[in-house]
């Protein structure tokens, strides 16, 4: 009866009805299995549709995809993709083996969610996996943002700029994992265990199953409940404070970023703000600047507030990923790395994944920073020109975009095979040949595909990227098109 009491409840308090679809992020664990269920039995009462979707890992060997296979039996329409996390971790600098598999997860129920026409995608997390992010966040000396862990409903993690319309929805949040587990063996219903979660070298598993235990024994045998409710506390209060940020945010910040990535700020009425809520406004301005709220810490947040109230001018405090901080008489600024030699081309805090079409959907747009990218799917005549004649637009192979494609910036010892060559060349060579000024050549964005370089925006295609056109017949491109948009 419980389960279905919180089916019932959470479609409701999520606002669903007949004309919406669900996305389900399965993985064939109790949790999902759970989730499942419950989503079928809202489903019926209020007639959304669901839509489960499952990403191979490709990190587990065969048990990964012995997981696919059961998933596929469970779900037959289940959409199910595969991505190399550790490629995928390698080619974007990220740390932690953990983040980059969220990365790559939540990229793909964005685009399963595009797809579809969903406006929700469910996970599976329960009150265990609050906890449990909640201690991770208190251990990093995380402030009120992380202490609030996770909601039933939240705003779209990644990639940036699918907030306004997507969200994550955790039906399952108010039961624990025992509930999840006991419900699947009362009711008979296989599920898949995965050997990463017993993994030490993951920092969530050695708070699932060494420090959270010592804590029930030791100190609180109702710790998940406990941090489930800092967790509320911090969040209640988390979304005053964000509310007062917003009625004082127009007199902070009375114009928008600058094209050059720069925004003004009103250091006196920051001074003014009780501290609690400088940070909230500070940390306002880095995701109004930057589109995340990644890599930015209580520590940076710390650094700003002490030169918004130091005496005098000149101050400046250096910000991930090139981005500054600076405080002159009535004015404190947030600037994005500032272009060289007059260069058009906005800078990008991180590399992304690049939304494409899929299925009906024949055009898929990307944010990123400064940067709008539109996919679209065509089908050009035999006699179509490839030139599209504009330099930050290209005709590229549906079969090379097939695996997947990122947006990043140069790195020393890129190479590509320039269109009409049968070998490659160094990009640093490709750039001096084009007449590429040196302090451009960082900024300069590049499609680039498990197979490597697929296009240089505004110098070169690769050659195996370009479409090949057929003989009389009309034949398939993805046009990508690259443009700076104001902040």
């Amino acid at each position: 009866m419980r389960l279905y009491t919180t089916a019932i409840t959470m479609a409701r308090r999520a606002g669903l009805g007949p004309d919406d679809v669900v996305v389900a992020g399965v993985s064939g664990g109790p949790d999902s299995c759970t989730l499942m269920r419950v989503l079928r039995i809202a489903s019926i009462r209020f007639g959304f549709r669901v839509q489960a979707a499952h990403l191979i890992h490709d990190f587990r060997g065969q048990e990964t995809y012995d997981d696919a296979d059961f998933v596929r039996r469970r779900w037959s329409k289940c959409i199910v993709d595969e991505v190399d996390v550790g490629a995928y971790q390698r080619e974007f600098g990220i740390s932690s083996f953990e983040q980059a598999a969220r990365d790559v997860r939540y990229d793909f129920l964005s685009r399963v969610a595009e797809q579809v026409g969903a406006r929700l995608v469910a996970v599976g997390h329960t009150a265990d996996d609050l906890a449990e992010t909640v201690l991770l966040h208190l251990a990093r000396g995380s402030g009120l943002h992380g202490l609030r862990g996770m909601s039933e409903l939240d705003e779209w993690p990644y990639p940036a700029g699918r907030e306004q319309d997507l969200r994550v929805w955790r039906p399952l949040l108010e039961l624990t994992r025992h509930h999840t587990i006991s419900y699947c063996q009362n009711y008979g219903i296989d599920y898949r265990d995965d050997s990463t979660n017993y993994m030490r070298e993951f920092a969530r598993n050695r708070v699932r199953h060494d420090l959270m235990p010592a804590l029930k024994e030791q100190l609180n045998p109702r710790i998940v409940e406990a941090l489930g409710r800092l967790s509320r506390t911090a969040s209640a209060q988390a979304d005053y404070m964000e509310e007062q940020a917003e009625l004082l945010w127009p007199e902070v910040a009375s114009k928008p970023v600058t094209e050059e990535g720069i925004l003004h700020l009103n250091r006196e009425r920051l001074a003014e703000a009780h501290p609690a809520l400088q940070y909230v406004l500070l940390r306002r301005a880095w995701i109004t600047v930057t589109g995340q709220d990644r890599r930015l810490t209580e520590r940076h947040l710390a650094a700003m507030a002490r030169i918004v109230a130091a005496p005098g001018s000149g101050k400046t405090v250096e910000l991930p990923k090139g981005y500054r901080f600076s405080a002159k008489g009535p004015c404190a600024t947030l600037a994005a790395p500032a272009p060289r030699d007059g260069c058009p081309y906005p800078a990008l805090s991180r590399p992304f994944r690049l939304t494409l079409p899929m299925g009906p959907i024949a055009v898929a747009v990307t944010k990123q920073d400064r940067w709008e990218v539109t996919a679209q799917a065509v089908r050009l005549p035999p006699d179509a020109a490839l030139n599209t004649g504009d330099p930050l637009a290209a005709y590229l192979s549906p079969a090379a975009l097939a695996e997947g494609a990122t947006v990043r910036t140069w790195q020393a010892g890129d190479r590509i095979q320039p269109l009409g060559m049968s070998g490659t060349r160094k990009l640093q060579d490709l750039f001096t040949d084009a007449g590429v000024p040196r302090g451009w050549r960082e900024r300069m964005p590049l499609v680039v595909t498990p197979r490597g370089i697929a296009w240089v925006a505004g110098v070169r295609i690769a050659d195996w990227a370009a479409v090949s056109p057929s003989d009389g017949d009309e034949y398939p491109a993805i046009m990508v098109r690259f443009e700076c948009v104001s902040g």
